[in-house]
């Protein structure tokens, strides 16, 4: 069955397929989304919503086991792994459902099946066995959105039971007593925090010099000294040689020592989903393992987009919500007013205690001859973080030594997540520090961290003792 009456074909229907084609469709877009799983991709069913579940669970698990800190007494504190994975799927299959049901009151036709380019202007569609089911033949524009997947190691060859990836890890329902952790990026360190609370000796292996590489360096030092407080142990400049499953566990060889574990968790980044998409056919090009795009998240075939994973550029949900807005905004428009900024994007990193940031670090600004100063401000000087026995961490603020101008926002602490947003605002807007400082901050609040730190660009946190003049 050939069909070519849709103004826009979407493959791929996770974050930024789904919602692209809802958009699409509130602008009377007639759109197919094709995928051969549920709506909702990684993020919602292997991905953000199950480990930040997973997340709410071991917080509430935390204060429990610190109860005595707030003067409640809880005589017994324990969590059941298998349990809170029957509590993570019955929110995911909510989710699932919601997702399912938006889609289908937009009237966006939702083809199950593997989309595959069959020319520049056609997407042949696929059932399980591979057999052809239909043909969209010259929608007015493509978008692809088929994601990523773990990356895979040669020397850690998994096997999903003792050498697993984040997708087999959440699969688990019996607690992997020593679980070794390769990688010490934002999945590394999220698992680390999740399966150190429920009780696993955890270890981090990390190649480069610091956990969380890229983020700023205060944060990644001060999540460090946490993991230390947590019990989990985190090596650094590690490089892994093999790993080998046994019938007990596995082992890593390191350049000097051998480590013994019951598990390993193989997270050393998500490598984007290209094969069997048809690109080569189609004339798309590849920049590296991803497919190349410019700012409007147009491929070289004109016709043709790519959003989220698949491009290599944020691997993160929100960024293929935002650029899938982006393509379908200058759809409707007919031209091509709206683009991606990356600087004013946030990222969170689910830890305990969570970290975000948005915008340039100090090394960043450095690089690209920016003249800055830096406001930093601790959570233990805020009385609503110690009302909630969340003292540690801080706001660091990175502001333009000329003009102010906000550049970048770096939070670690209790709540940081959602913190990140009042700063994320304020790099979109293009406010100066001089104005946040006038901004009025509810009290008492943890979001007053933010003001102070905007104070202390200037040196003037109200809640800090004045620095000497020398």
């Amino acid at each position: 069955m050939s069909d070519s009456n849709y103004d826009l074909a979407i493959v791929g229907a996770g974050p930024g397929g789904y919602v692209s084609a809802i958009r699409a469709a509130h602008h009377g877009l007639r759109v197919a989304l094709v995928d051969p799983n549920p709506p909702g991709g990684v993020c919602l069913h292997t991905g953000c919503i199950p480990t930040k579940t997973m997340v709410a669970s071991v917080d509430l698990l935390r204060q429990a086991q610190q109860s005595s800190q707030w003067a409640v007494s809880i005589s017994q504190a324990e969590a059941q792994l298998a349990a809170i994975v029957e509590r993570r799927q019955k929110v995911v299959t909510k989710l699932a459902a919601g997702v399912q049901n938006l889609i289908d009151k937009n009237g966006v036709d939702f083809i199950k099946g593997r989309g595959r380019l069959k020319s520049p202007t056609e997407i042949e569609v696929t059932d399980a066995e591979g057999n052809v089911t239909q043909t969209i033949a010259n929608p007015r524009a493509i978008i692809l959105a088929t994601g990523s997947r773990p990356t895979e190691l040669p020397i850690a060859p998994r096997d999903g039971a003792r050498i697993l990836n984040s997708d087999d890890l959440l699969t688990l329902t019996d607690l992997p007593p020593r679980l070794l952790i390769l990688g010490g990026g934002y999945i590394g360190c999220e698992f680390a925090s999740i399966f150190a609370a429920l009780g696993s000796e955890v270890t981090v292996l990390e190649a480069e010099p610091r956990l969380l590489p890229g983020m700023d360096p205060d944060l990644c030092d001060f999540l460090r000294r946490g993991f230390k407080r947590q019990k989990i142990t985190v090596r650094l400049n590690e490089t892994v040689q093999t790993a080998t499953a046994t019938a007990e566990g596995v082992t890593v060889q390191l350049a000097d020592e051998t480590l013994e574990g019951t598990h390993l968790l193989v997270a050393v980044g998500r490598t984007p989903n290209t094969e069997d998409l048809g690109l080569e056919t189609a004339g798309v090009a590849l920049d590296g393992r991803a497919i190349g795009v410019n700012e409007f998240l147009q491929t070289n075939v004109p016709n043709i987009f790519a959003i989220g994973d698949v491009t290599g550029k944020m691997q993160l949900a929100h960024v293929a919500t935002a650029q899938g807005r982006v393509v379908v905004d200058n759809l409707i428009a007919n031209e091509n007013e709206a683009r991606m900024n990356y600087d004013e994007i946030p990222a969170a990193v689910f830890t305990h205690p969570e970290i975000a940031t948005i915008g340039l670090t100090e090394a960043e600004a450095e690089a690209r001859g920016i003249p800055i100063r830096m406001g930093r401000f601790p959570f233990a000087a805020i009385g609503k973080a110690l009302a909630q026995g969340e003292t540690d961490g801080f706001v660091k603020l990175i502001a333009h030594a000329e003009t102010g101008q906000l550049l970048g926002g770096h939070i670690l602490g209790g709540h940081a997540a959602e913190l990140i947003g009042q700063i994320t605002l304020a790099i979109k807007l293009k406010a100066t520090a001089e104005q946040l400082t006038e901004t009025i901050f509810a009290h008492p609040t943890l979001s007053e961290a933010i003001l102070e730190a905007s104070e202390a660009l200037f040196g003037q946190a109200t809640h800090l003792p004045k620095a000497r003049e020398r």
